[in-house]
C-alpha cells in the first residue's frame, strides 16, 4: 500500500509532529528539529516493496537525529540509504561528517546514532532495508555508513539505480511482484557488494565489481525486453564492452545470455496469455509487446519450451479461470441463474 504524507494543508503549529510521525512511519524514528528562520515543510510518499521501504520525501531546512534514546526505545536495526536529488545535506555517523551534493548518496545505520542536516530544501529517494536481509558482519557494514558515494563510483552508480527504481515503482503504483523481487534482490545484492569492496570480507576487489557490473547488466535486459534490437551485441554496446567479455560474465549462468534473454521473453508472454485483462489482445499482439518480431518463432519456441502452443495455453487459462469462478461461492452470480 502507497502512503502520502504532506504538512501543507496544516496550520503551522502543528506541522512539526504531524512531519515527525510521518517521517517515523516510513522510514524511522528521528528527532525533527525545523530551522527558526523557515516555515516547516515536507512531503513524504512511501510503499513497503517485498519487506524495503521505499519512496521520497521533499523537506524544509531542518535538522533530523537519530538519538541514543529513540534507538533504546524502537530497536529498529534497518540500513538507510539517501540518494540526493536536490538540494544538499550534512550526514553525521560513528565520528564521520559527510556532506552529500545532488546525485550523491549516504548509508546510514538506525543501530547507532547518527544526524542530518538539510541545510536547504531538499528532495531525497530513500530505501530502507532490513538488517537480517544482508549476510554481512557489522564490521564490514561500518566501512560504508555514514560515507558518501557518488554515481561515479563502480558500484555505487549501480546502487542509485536501484534506489530509483524503487521509487519509480513506487511513484506509479507498480504492483507486479516480480519487478518488486527483482528490485528488493537487487539493491540487497549491491550492498552486499558495496561492502565487500570496502576490503573488509576477504574479497578481491574485482569479482565484486564484476558481480555488480553483472547486476546492471540484468537490471538493463529486464526493463528493455520490449526492445526487438535487445541482444548480446546492443547490451555489449550500450555499456561499452565486448560481446566476448559479456559471455564470460554469464559463462557461470545457467544460460547463456541470448537464451535468457528470450526465456524471459517466453515468460512475461506465458504471464500475459492467460491475464483477464488482456483477453483483447491477440497472440500476436502480445509476443510483439515483448520484442518477439517473428509470431512463427515465437510460437514455435513457446511449444518447444511448454509443451503447449500459445493458442493452447491461453485457452487452458481461460477454462481454469471459468471452472475457479464457478465453484467461488463469493463470485457475483448473473439474474435468474
Amino acid at each position: 500500500m502507497i502512503e502520502a504524507f504532506s504538512t501543507d494543508t496544516l496550520p503551522p503549529a502543528q506541522r512539526t509532529e504531524y512531519w515527525s510521525e510521518a517521517v517515523r512511519k516510513s522510514f524511522a524514528h528521528l528527532e525533527v528539529r525545523p530551522r527558526k528562520e523557515t516555515e516547516m515543510h515536507g512531503v513524504l510518499r512511501r510503499a513497503c516493496i517485498a519487506g524495503v521501504q521505499a519512496g521520497f520525501l521533499e523537506a524544509s531546512p531542518q535538522r533530523l537525529a537519530r538519538t541514543a534514546r529513540l534507538i533504546a526505545a524502537d530497536g529498529d536495526n534497518s540500513l538507510i540509504v539517501g540518494l540526493q536529488r536536490t538540494g544538499g545535506t550534512v550526514a553525521t555517523q560513528d565520528g564521520r561528517v559527510a556532506p552529500v551534493a545532488m546525485e550523491e548518496f549516504v548509508i546510514l545505520d538506525n543501530r547507532r546514532p547518527y544526524v542530518l542536516d538539510f541545510v536547504g530544501p531538499v528532495r531525497q529517494h530513500v530505501a530502507t532495508v532490513p538488517r537480517e536481509m544482508l549476510n554481512l558482519p557489522d564490521s564490514a557494514l561500518r566501512l560504508v555508513t555514514g560515507r558518501t558515494y557518488s554515481r561515479g563510483h563502480p558500484i555505487g552508480r549501480i546502487l542509485a539505480s536501484f534506489v530509483d527504481g524503487l521509487v519509480t515503482t513506487t511513484d506509479h503504483c507498480i504492483c507486479a511482484a516480480n519487478p518488486k523481487r527483482f528490485l528488493k534482490q537487487g539493491i540487497v545484492d549491491v550492498l552486499t557488494a558495496l561492502a565487500a569492496s570496502a576490503g573488509d570480507i576477504g574479497q578481491d576487489p574485482a569479482p565484486v565489481l564484476e558481480v555488480a557490473l553483472l547486476l546492471r547488466l540484468r537490471t538493463y535486459i529486464r526493463t528493455h525486453l520490449d526492445d526487438p534490437a535487445l541482444s548480446p551485441a546492443s547490451v555489449a554496446a550500450t555499456h561499452h564492452i565486448s560481446v566476448r567479455y559479456l559471455h564470460k560474465l554469464f559463462e557461470d549462468e545457467p544460460m547463456t545470455i541470448g537464451r535468457w534473454i528470450q526465456h524471459l521473453r517466453l515468460e512475461a508472454c506465458r504471464r500475459d496469455l492467460v491475464r483477464p485483462e488482456l483477453t483483447g489482445l491477440t497472440v500476436a499482439a502480445i509476443a510483439h509487446r515483448w520484442g518477439f518480431v517473428s509470431h512463427a518463432h515465437f510460437s514455435r519456441t513457446f511449444r518447444s519450451l511448454y509443451g503447449v502452443s500459445p493458442v493452447e495455453w491461453r485457452q487452458a487459462g481461460a477454462l481454469q479461470a471459468a471452472a475457479l469462478k464457478a465453484t467461488d461461492p463469493l463470485a457475483p452470480h448473473e439474474p435468474g441463474r
